[in-house]
């Protein structure tokens, strides 16, 4: 009965095993090709998430730079305090701590804190760089993305 069922090579419904196989596989992209489609509100959602992680990277910035020209004014600053420090000194009644001292030992202690921030700033300043790339980088796939779900 097998061998009735298969006789001239066609299937029990008269469909050749090729053409069976070409539907099978044809069903098969479709679903794969309906199923990997990108949801547009997980787009949007990604797009958001990029923004605000921008807005983040750009306040960074913004607090290195600050970071460092504050260090450069304190730094500026310190020249006429320690001028200021020598004037009013003389004043001061003998038996009064050294201040000229102290003041030489806060001038080191700026310059030192500086050169640290000026140096953990750069160090910042690659890290963004390195995550601003990434975020561009991010932004090209989502736009390739749209355009792929464009065209389909």
């Amino acid at each position: 009965m097998a061998a009735a069922a298969w006789s001239g090579s066609r299937g029990v419904a008269g469909v050749r095993a090729t053409k069976g196989l070409f539907l099978v596989f044809t069903l098969l992209c479709l679903v794969c090709l309906s199923s990997s489609r990108v949801n547009k509100d997980q787009l949007k959602n990604l797009k958001e998430t990029i923004q605000k992680l921008q807005q983040k990277l750009d306040m960074e910035k913004a607090s290195l730079t600050t970071s460092s020209e504050l260090m450069n004014y304190y730094v500026k600053f310190m020249d006429p305090l320690m001028k200021l420090v020598k004037k009013t000194s003389k004043d001061l009644p003998a038996n009064f701590p050294p201040l000229e001292g102290l003041m030489g030992t806060l001038k080191d202690f700026v310059e030192k804190t500086k050169t640290y921030v000026d140096g953990e700033t750069e160090e910042l300043g690659e890290e963004i760089e390195k995550k601003e790339q990434k975020l561009r980088e991010i932004r090209e796939l989502i736009d390739s993305v749209e355009e792929q779900e464009a065209e389909l």
